[in-house]
């Protein structure tokens, strides 16, 4: 391979992040300006910011010294705004007062990134040039201490707060990322049989691509930036946070369902009955648990497409609270377990009796809108004799 194909492979690989972003933000943009919507807002900032900390990463890994005093400036801040912007946006999706409401929250988010660009870019400005240089190469590229004294340790000292900053943003992010993320899919759980399209999507990956996302940035943070300058080893991450960037990007756009689409009565309801359920059943729950299961058995009602916590209440001529209880105290289910496993049993019974009937008609027969969500709650809640 030529001298120069060599170097246009870096290159690649090193603005792949940034190229990926770029992407991501059009399409989002794109989204955006369909839907209209507030978490969207919030999506679309993070990838900008996003955009931004790649772009500053292109400069760098390609030694463009000239402008690193700026791209730096500009990194230091965008590392430190990236993943409360991504929890604000989760927050907007799940939480019924999200951080966006929160002023001092907002506060902090963007204070603390402006604050530490004043202090770094400040500090570039007061150094002379060969200073500049000298902490760019020694520091920045190098990644040993140059000097014990002066404007040089001073900036040593602003970069090593910020890569604490930034660790100590990971553990809060993930915990409250994780929190309002059960907690939302918990009552849609608790409301919704059908939760294909309410639930945030592919949850596991979710959270699996938050760790990992956590987790690299951990390591590049821990290593340097100056440990890839110059390798191929470059692309494992380059490759990584694109990947993971563009996943989290999809699952955003096509996140539609929000915390305010459900009634406030109905989310309070669920989570009293999370905090104060009943683990032994009271006579009355027991009663109203087999008035349950005598209209389901005998009208079938779980075959009914979308069917609500709130139509079935009303059936029973109760309300959603002593449902749930009951639901909780007696069967130690969520309505969504509750109606699904119903309905699989009724897929059985149809694959019994007739084998050779298409999976799709059996999907529909069973009160399904889609083959995915009968396969996926077929696995799951399938007789396993």
């Amino acid at each position: 391979m030529t001298t120069f194909a060599i170097a246009m492979t870096y290159i690649l690989i090193t603005s792949l992040p940034f190229w990926v972003s770029i992407v991501m933000l059009a399409i989002a943009v794109k989204t955006l300006v369909k839907r209209h919507d507030k978490p969207m807002r919030w999506l679309v900032l993070w990838i900008i910011a996003v955009a931004t900390l790649y772009g500053c990463h292109t400069v760098y890994f390609n030694h463009i010294t000239s402008i690193v005093p700026i791209t730096d400036t500009i990194y230091v801040a965008m590392n430190l705004l990236v993943y409360p912007l991504y929890q604000t946006y989760i927050s907007e999706v799940t939480n019924r007062r999200p951080v966006s409401l929160r002023p001092k929250l907002l506060y902090l988010i963007f204070g603390l990134p402006a604050l530490a660009a004043v202090l770094v870019g400040g500090t570039y400005i007061a150094m002379t040039a060969g200073q500049r240089l000298d902490f760019i190469n020694a520091n920045l590229y190098n990644g040993y201490t140059y000097s014990t004294t002066g404007l040089i340790l001073l900036q040593e000292w602003l970069h090593t707060a910020c890569h604490i900053t930034f660790a100590g943003q990971v553990i809060i992010v993930l915990y409250f990322g994780f929190r309002d993320i059960r907690r939302f899919n918990s009552t849609i759980r608790q409301l919704y049989a059908d939760t294909e399209h309410r639930e945030i999507k592919y949850i596991p990956a979710l959270l699996l691509i938050f760790i990992l996302t956590s987790l690299l940035s951990a390591v590049v943070n821990v290593l340097g930036r100056d440990f890839f300058v110059d390798s191929y080893v470059v692309a494992f991450p380059a490759v990584g946070f694109s990947i993971l960037l563009a996943t989290l990007v999809w699952l955003g756009i096509t996140q539609h369902f929000t915390i305010h689409d459900i009634p406030q009565e109905q989310e309070d309801e669920t989570q009293q009955d999370d905090t104060k359920a009943e683990r032994v059943p009271t006579a009355q729950s027991a009663q109203l648990y087999a008035k349950l299961e005598d209209i389901m058995n005998e009208q079938q009602t779980y075959l009914q497409q979308d069917i609500l916590l709130n139509d079935v209440a009303k059936l029973l001529g109760t309300n959603r609270t002593y449902l749930l209880r009951a639901l909780s105290s007696c069967a130690h289910m969520t309505f969504k377990e509750y109606i699904n496993r119903k309905r699989i049993a009724h897929a059985e019974q149809l694959i019994a009796n007739n084998p050779t009937m298409p999976k799709s008609e059996i999907a529909t027969l069973s009160g399904y809108n889609s083959q995915s969500s009968f396969y996926r709650n077929y696995n799951l809640y399938r007789s396993k004799n």
